[in-house]
């Protein structure tokens, strides 16, 4: 069985205080910022492995889209336990387009015989949750976001469990070919192992660039800022009783009571 897992570089955690150094950041014009690979893909890649643990004639291949720092970042998932990187080169923009990237992942799929995509349910940099949803509707595949756990595999069929809103929780059983998007937080991923990644070659990390993609959702960022601030704080000071008093003054002061 293959499994395909995407995976987006995304910065590590930086100050962002200037509006310059945002956008700077934004663009990757900044040479001295390190990336890491997204954090809800780190653990659907967690998720692939665990499987690959129980049965070892599973194969991992990741894919990426985007420039150089995707290179480095598969590089690191092969470290961990992936059996093969592939990244569509490209430019940023067309990384950051959810329709793009499904239509990079949809034509790997197709010439694969994967049996899954795993997919972090959404990027930590633009909070795009809609990539893996757009692929399974391109392939024509059932999909489903929100997983938190495998339950059980077999040839033709897997059962997760999947993340709802007010703290519920579902089981859901797929027919494979199937995508599944997973929750942060529901493992604790690897770190790569450094001789993995020193035996990379041309095998195991493969570069393509593929011009015959299009984007009908193609977008360009004009402008990036820090939000105004549009409300201030206010520290209440002295006793409980000062406090409760001035807390009281302020409710009547903005009507509230």
């Amino acid at each position: 069985m293959k499994i395909l897992v995407t995976i987006k570089p995304v910065f590590e955690e930086i100050q962002m205080t200037d509006p310059a150094i945002l956008k700077n950041n934004f663009s990757l014009k900044n040479p001295d910022l390190n990336f890491k690979i997204n954090r809800f893909d780190d653990h659907s890649l967690e998720e692939a492995l665990k499987l690959k643990e129980k049965d070892n004639s599973i194969e991992i291949h990741t894919i990426s889209v985007g420039t150089e720092p995707s290179l480095e970042i598969l590089k690191k998932t092969i470290g961990k336990g992936a059996d093969k990187g592939i990244l569509i080169q490209t430019e940023i923009k067309n990384a950051n387009d959810p329709d793009f990237v499904s239509n990079a992942v949809k034509n790997i799929f197709m010439e694969n015989d994967y049996k899954m995509i795993f997919s972090g349910m959404m990027s930590e940099d633009m909070m795009n949750g809609t990539t893996g949803l757009l692929t399974a509707s391109k392939l024509s595949i059932p999909s489903v976001s929100g997983v938190t756990s495998i339950e059980k595999i077999s040839k033709n069929k897997i059962i997760v469990k999947r993340e709802l809103e007010g703290g519920a929780s579902q089981r859901a059983e797929l027919a494979l070919p199937c995508i599944l998007n997973f929750q942060a937080g529901i493992n604790k991923p690897g770190y790569p192992n450094v001789l993995r990644m020193l035996k990379v070659d041309e095998s195991t990390l493969v570069v393509k660039n593929i011009e015959s993609l299009e984007s009908k959702i193609s977008f360009e960022t004009k402008e990036l800022k820090l939000p105004s601030k549009t409300r201030k704080g206010e520290i209440l000071k002295g006793s409980i009783e000062d406090k409760a008093k001035a807390f009281l003054e302020i409710l009547k002061q903005k009507k509230i009571l």
